[in-house]
């Protein structure tokens, strides 16, 4: 893996080179951006494309095109939330911020314009991130509108934001790799399921252990809530009563202790862990083995202690 992370101040680079040098103000907001550490999806790209027998630093502009493809996303997710201090549409008003946004995905256009990569194959991942972008907008559009209201509902959104988002970072890796597509699909299926095991274990912390306000002061219908609402006990009546009137967020504490006497959490790790099953399983068609190794270590190393994740509010006193 730090063979892999040695090439992070290359990617660096190529994403600040990228911008235009009449911009000032762009680059200022983007280096303070990246003064924050890399974000960790960065080695997705560099393993799968030494998971498939490629040369990882082949893939530094597809990874650079990745971080400013995610930093725009990051950037409209806050604009949406607006839950957690330090965010840049605080900083700069909501206007400057979504015209930022707007810029920094057409950057990661002419990031992967520069790649040097075979017609073919720049042209696959282009479409590729095209594809992504769109299918990422309609999940977010979901959310926006709430769409979400069955555990169903919440699949299918989460497979266009959150698994999108990853199984692209993935699968364009391994093009740049490899044109054998059993390898891009198993790279791009372990992306798949490791963006919903992402996105259940993000949801279990974002009313357990929040970074900001939770989601239920928010008022979202996530996958915790929809398993209270889908699962058979005594206070099923009630948590559907108050989601059916719109009291979320009034009565957050409450559906937070009604989720913890259904024991939800527990149902959250094990959903998330049947995810990692599956994306481990897909890439053991791999043939590196170093590359596969951080894909596997990353997908593993992401639930940290189960133990800590499963603990409730009355171990913490203890």
């Amino acid at each position: 893996m730090d063979s892999l992370k040695s090439l992070y101040p290359e990617i660096r680079e190529v994403f600040q080179n990228s911008i235009p040098n009449f911009w000032t103000e762009l680059k200022v907001v983007l280096a303070k951006l990246f003064e924050e550490p890399m974000i960790p999806e960065a080695i997705l790209p560099l393993a799968s494309c030494q998971a498939v027998d490629g040369e990882a630093k082949e893939a530094i502009h597809v990874c650079a095109a990745l971080l400013a493809l995610g930093l725009c996303l990051r950037i409209l997710d806050d604009l949406e939330d607006q839950d957690r201090d330090g965010q840049l549409w605080k900083e700069v008003g909501a206007t400057r911020a979504w015209n930022y946004a707007s810029a920094i995905h057409i950057l990661s256009f002419e990031i992967l314009s520069k790649a040097s990569l075979e017609p073919k194959i720049f042209h696959k991942i282009n479409q590729s991130y095209i594809d992504a972008f769109f299918r990422i907008s309609v999940g977010q559009d979901r959310e926006l509108v709430g769409t979400t209201r069955t555990v169903e509902d919440y699949w299918l959104t989460v497979e266009m934001k959150s698994a999108g988002f990853v199984a692209t970072a993935c699968a364009t890796g391994a093009m740049v790799g490899t044109d054998n597509p059993e390898l891009i699909q198993s790279c791009g299926v372990f992306g798949h399921h490791l963006g919903l095991a992402l996105q259940i274990l993000n949801d279990m912390e974002s009313i357990w252990q929040p970074d900001g306000i939770t989601d239920l002061k928010q008022g979202k219908i996530t996958l915790p809530l929809l398993y209270g609402l889908e699962s058979h006990h005594s206070e099923r009546d009630e948590l559907l009563s108050l989601v059916t009137d719109n009291e979320i967020a009034t009565h957050a504490e409450r559906i937070k202790e009604i989720l913890d006497k259904i024991d939800t959490k527990s149902f959250l790790i094990w959903a998330a862990l049947k995810e990692r099953e599956q994306a481990l399983e897909a890439i053991k068609i791999c043939p590196n083995a170093e590359g596969r190794e951080v894909l596997e270590s990353y997908i593993t190393g992401m639930f940290g202690d189960i133990d800590l994740l499963l603990e409730t509010p009355e171990d913490d006193k203890t």
